[in-house]
């Protein structure tokens, strides 16, 4: 008998390695070469986690997930009727990561080349979804860095044998579980979607370096279900509170420590709070032993838990590294929407209308990449298509000549959204380069345009910091919104004061044609914002100034889409993602304003870490938490002193 079992397990061991030897199914081939179809209709077998993916879990019921300390107090923290106040919540779908766990339907469907009926992509479409997830299989490249992050990411896959392996980036912040254990906006997934008729196994790796230790993985079991069909899904986010505006939008959350819910599961299964508080070491068989000598606590109390891993440590590791100098080596730019494009890598995001009438920028980053700026503006110059000829008959002798002669680079404006030196820098500079022609008569060149425009304060401010005189604004505004004083490049160009926000010269710019808005440092994809209260800054006028922003926006459907914001630093965003930002802002107030409440100094406010669950993805940068935190106390304290 024994004898037998070896030569079994010899022989099974040498079949599975033929098997590992087959060549790659080639996509695009005849017959038997063609990859695996996994198109069709697919219902949920729900016999995995039926309680999570049903009804949903309780609040603290973290077990089974490799969360970290921020990720915990990001949880703890969470408060379930914020999905009753926020717009972006009440219509966002779920996640890459999660939504296949789900309970929803599936619809597969395969895009093919019409000229050689290659295999290019699936469609994954699920009910409550904002439309088709594609998954690409046609070898194109990945996104930029400054590309727009969504819901579903930007999925690329291939074929293993008969797996198809997905890898997916670029996914918005979203959650790992439903009870608010968050998912970073750096997280990336892994698939395998595996076939074995008529079953579909869905297995999900994610990596989230943010808020877990270790990747995470979970599957899901699919039928085929021919019969199915996916409804519309027709979310509309309406504002579900009587009489609440963006003066007193909330962000319902609990205070540190005072969540009496943390203990409910413990107590409602007989299982020790350990446990329920999930971490990588509690997934693994080894803990058993250590978690059956736990008690289980009997009655439920308020937890007041204490956070001491590495992710606690961002902030102070951050303002550890060795501080360096710019660098501006890699100055990029991405196409946003219409005729705007953004530009980063020099300081400052720059935002850029080029078209017939020339280029007009928001802001002109740091003085030492103004040529590299400059070098890129004159890409994408050369890069922008001509218009579409009107439906009627061509004035030019040679209309394709005439419409293909590519304009030279005529910078006409700049536009300043703030004193900060890494958007103001390359003023001066840009301004004396030789495509620079404001718009005017040859000779008064400056006379009826606006040259270099600031809000005035902002302007002022400039003035006091010596810069030189070809980069201080020659056009100033003081009214609350100013509009550029004829259309440029077929768009209005409206300019809005956001005062007291990081200083009291804020401006952000809306392209109202490309539906584009560049905001500056008021919002920013992965780092704090930097409110200078000394300069008129306060944490409740930088709040103000996003919702004002989230305003103008409109999302295209399900929370995402639209209006596309370009922030001050980062990858271009959405109303969602200023959203998300805004109400990170409202909970880190919330807790600050209970601490000054309390008379707590600073140095206690700052030894309480009122950011720390947030550090992971806004606080990487030497000294931007301390100054956040400490401009947060500052303006808070000032106000209560009046």
């Amino acid at each position: 008998m024994k004898s037998f079992t070896q030569v079994g397990i010899v022989s099974g061991l040498v079949f599975l390695a033929l098997l590992g030897t087959r060549p790659v199914l080639a996509q695009g081939g005849k017959g038997d070469g063609s990859p695996t179809d996994i198109s069709g209709t697919w219902r949920k077998v729900g016999h995995e986690d039926t309680h999570e993916r049903g009804s949903g879990p309780d609040p603290g019921e973290y077990w089974g997930l490799p969360v970290n300390d921020a990720a915990r107090m990001r949880a703890d923290t969470y408060n379930e009727e914020w999905v009753s106040t926020s717009y972006i919540l009440q219509c966002r779908p779920h996640p890459t990561g999660y939504q296949p766990l789900g309970p929803d339907p599936m619809r597969i469907e395969q895009l093919m080349n019409p000229i050689n009926r290659q295999l290019i992509a699936y469609r994954v479409s699920y009910d409550e979804t904002p439309g088709d997830r594609m998954v690409w299989l046609d070898d194109r490249p990945g996104l930029s860095p400054l590309a727009m992050h969504t819901w579903e990411g930007f999925s690329k896959g291939r074929f293993k044998g008969d797996t198809l392996i997905i890898e997916s980036t670029h996914m918005k912040e979203a959650f790992h579980r439903r009870n608010g254990v968050p998912s970073s906006f750096r997280a990336r997934t892994i698939e395998h979607v595996s076939l074995d008729e008529p079953y579909l196994t869905w297995v999900v790796t994610t990596y989230d370096e943010d808020y877990l230790t270790e990747p995470v993985v979970r599957s899901a079991t699919y039928i085929r279900a021919p019969n199915v069909q996916i409804p519309p899904y027709p979310c509309a986010a309406q504002q579900e509170e009587i009489g609440a505006d963006a003066d007193n939008y909330r962000v319902p959350n609990y205070f540190m420590g005072e969540n009496p819910y943390l203990t409910e599961v413990p107590v409602k299964y007989k299982v020790p709070l350990e446990g329920v508080r999930g971490g990588a070491e509690t997934t693994y068989p080894e803990w058993h032993a250590k978690g059956i000598a736990l008690k289980a606590p009997t009655a439920q109390t308020t937890l007041k838990p204490t956070y001491t891993d590495a992710s606690t440590k961002v902030a102070e590791q951050a303002d550890a590294k060795p501080k360096q100098a710019p660098s501006y080596n890699k100055v990029e730019w991405l196409h946003a929407a219409g005729n705007v494009y953004v530009i980063a890598g020099a300081g400052g995001n720059i935002a850029a209308s080029v078209g017939g009438d020339g280029v007009l920028l928001v802001d002109s980053g740091a003085e030492p990449a103004a040529d590299k700026v400059i070098a890129a503006i004159e890409e994408i110059n050369k890069e922008s298509r001509p218009v579409e000829r009107p439906d009627s008959a061509s004035p030019f002798a040679d209309t394709w000549q005439a419409t293909h002669a590519a304009a030279p680079t005529n910078i006409r404006t700049i536009i300043n959204t703030s004193p900060l030196p890494d958007h103001i820098g390359g003023n001066a500079k840009i301004r004396n380069a030789k495509q620079f022609h404001p718009l005017g008569v040859l000779g008064e060149e400056e006379q009826g345009s606006e040259v270099i425009l600031a809000q005035e304060s902002a302007a002022k401010r400039m003035g006091e910091m010596g810069l030189p005189d070809d980069g201080i604004p020659t056009n100033t505004y003081f009214s609350q919104r100013y509009n550029m004083h004829r259309f440029f490049n077929n768009q209005a160009v409206q300019v809005m004061h956001m005062n007291n926000a990081l200083t009291d010269g804020d401006s952000v710019v809306m392209f109202r044609k490309s539906d584009v808005i560049a905001t500056g440092d008021i919002y920013n994809a992965d780092q704090y914002p930097p409110i200078d209260v000394d300069k008129g800054g306060s944490i409740d006028g930088e709040i103000t100034a996003l919702n004002k922003v989230f305003d103008l926006c409109v999302t295209e459907f399900m929370a995402q889409g639209g209006t596309v914001i370009i922030p001050g630093h980062g990858w271009l965003g959405d109303a969602a993602d200023l959203g998300y930002y805004r109400d990170m802002l409202t909970v880190i107030r919330e807790r600050i304003q209970k601490m000054v409440d309390n008379k707590m100094t600073l140095a206690q406010v700052k030894a309480a870490k009122p950011t720390m669950d947030y550090d992971v993805e806004y606080g990487r940068e030497p000294g931007v938490t301390a100054k956040f935190v400490e401009a947060v106390y500052k303006s808070l304290s000032a106000k209560k002193g009046k």
